[in-house]
């Protein structure tokens, strides 16, 4: 019996064609390029929202600082109200802006007009000329209750020796003072002088940097006994301008007074191009320019404060970096009832 073979048939094999190719190529392109556009959407979105968020962030950090300051402007341990009569017995105190209590213990500068003790600048740190500044002073958190006084050595007792001061700071001491007529307290700024860690705090006049005119701390260069239950404390002094940060930007720094009258200026906030400052004036109806204050800072009760901020990246529609300004409004915790 013969048998039949059956030979099954062989599949034909054959590959892409050329055009088949390229259209799956283009496909392809198209998919990874509309991908890539995804993606550089989201980046760009992502950087955008994060360099808006920093700037935000920067700036409430810098007027809540800011605002710590101008609250407690003119502010003391024993009366803040703006009747009260304030010696200053330091050598030359219309030189150095921490000390100018007669001007309200606030002063603005105009972008125009540099600080007594320091020109304009370029270098990191240094104030940057067409920008505005604002220094403050008020009494500082340390504080001694002083038992005794004696205006002839120069002296006074307190009741602690742990009170902090050490020689060189510069102090205030205020407390109420029935014995001047007219004043219902008096206040004086002065340069501790002698040792630390007793309970002595001298007020020698001369020496030290600035040093004391004079060691008679009541008015027109009397000699005065300041009463037991006299508060002293340290005085604290900042001012907030804009400067070149050594990084190729602006930054808003503050310039904090320590002892011996030495400014130490720190970075604060980066990014800030500029600074614009208004004061309330309320005999003048409104807010003012600092030159528009002139001699009238005693009666400044609030501030508008406005920052102008640039981001680090080029993440704008235009390909610039983000530009914000933002406002703040502070009042004046001691100008106002």
């Amino acid at each position: 019996m013969n048998k039949v073979k059956y030979q099954i048939p062989r599949k034909i094999s054959r590959g892409f064609s050329l055009v088949e190719l390229m259209v799956a190529m283009v496909i392809g392109l198209l998919v990874l390029a509309a991908a890539g556009g995804i993606f550089l959407t989201n980046r760009r979105t992502y950087t955008a929202t994060e360099n808006l968020s920093r700037l935000q962030e920067n700036a409430r950090f810098a007027f809540e600082l800011m605002s710590r300051d101008i609250r407690e402007a003119s502010g003391n341990a024993c009366n803040s109200g703006r009747g009260m009569a304030m010696v200053n017995v330091l050598n030359d105190p219309a030189t150095r802006w921490w000390s100018d209590w007669q001007n309200g213990a606030i002063r603005g500068f105009g972008a125009g007009e540099a600080f007594p003790d320091s020109a304009f600048g370029t270098g990191a740190g240094q104030r940057l000329a067409g920008t505005e500044a604002l220094a403050l002073v008020s009494g500082g958190n340390r504080t001694a209750l002083v038992t005794g006084h004696n205006p002839g050595g120069t002296e006074f007792t307190v009741s602690n020796a742990a009170h902090g001061f050490t020689p060189g700071d510069i102090l205030i001491a205020c407390g109420p003072n029935s014995e001047v007529t007219g004043v219902l307290r008096l206040g004086a700024i002065f340069q501790m002088t002698g040792v630390a860690g007793s309970t002595a705090i001298r007020h020698d006049g001369g020496g030290g940097s600035p040093g004391n005119a004079t060691g008679n701390l009541g008015l027109d260069n009397s000699e005065f006994t300041f009463a037991p239950n006299t508060t002293i404390s340290d005085l604290h002094a900042v001012r907030w301008y804009i400067a070149n940060n050594g990084r190729g930007g602006r930054s808003l720094y503050q310039g904090v007074l320590t002892g011996n009258g030495v400014v130490q200026n720190q970075e604060v906030v980066d990014n800030v191009q500029s600074m614009a400052l208004e004061y309330l004036v309320p005999s003048a109806g409104g807010y003012l320019g600092p030159a528009a204050v002139a001699g009238r800072w005693g009666e400044v009760s609030a501030l508008r404060i406005s920052l102008q901020q640039s981001s680090q990246d080029r993440v704008s529609t235009d390909n610039q970096a983000l530009q914000r300004t933002v406002a703040s409004v502070v009042t004046l915790r001691n100008r106002n009832p």
